[in-house]
């Protein structure tokens, strides 16, 4: 696995630990696809306040996010804002906008907690 699947898998953990996220989370059933340059495709799955990782396509994501591994590291990392990034184009969102911003509220959640 690489540095980006890694950190997202560790997200998808941290968030199941954490009282902030896990409250985001909940009530909130939803599938955010990474199509990730140089690292391949996975999403995270949130069901029933749970975060989990999955390799490969999910056959209906609510959202996808898109772009190269760099970028997803350095968000990861919180070296680059995930908002700033967007509006720059280093990135893509597919799908819904509310989506993809309530998986932002939930790194954030985690990031504040580490």
């Amino acid at each position: 696995m690489g540095r980006v699947k890694d950190g997202y898998k560790d997200l998808a953990n941290k968030a199941n630990a954490n009282a902030e996220a896990k409250s985001t989370m909940a009530g909130w059933n939803k599938v955010v696809q990474f199509s990730v340059e140089g690292e391949g495709d996975f999403y995270l799955k949130f069901e029933n306040g749970t975060a989990s990782f999955n390799e490969g396509k999910h056959e209906k994501p609510d959202v996808t996010l898109k772009g190269p591994e760099d970028v997803f590291y350095k968000m990861l990392t919180r070296e680059l804002d995930q908002t700033r990034a967007y509006f720059a184009k280093q990135y893509a969102i597919e799908g819904s906008m509310s989506d993809a911003m309530k998986f932002g509220r939930i790194g954030t959640a985690v990031a504040k907690a580490t």
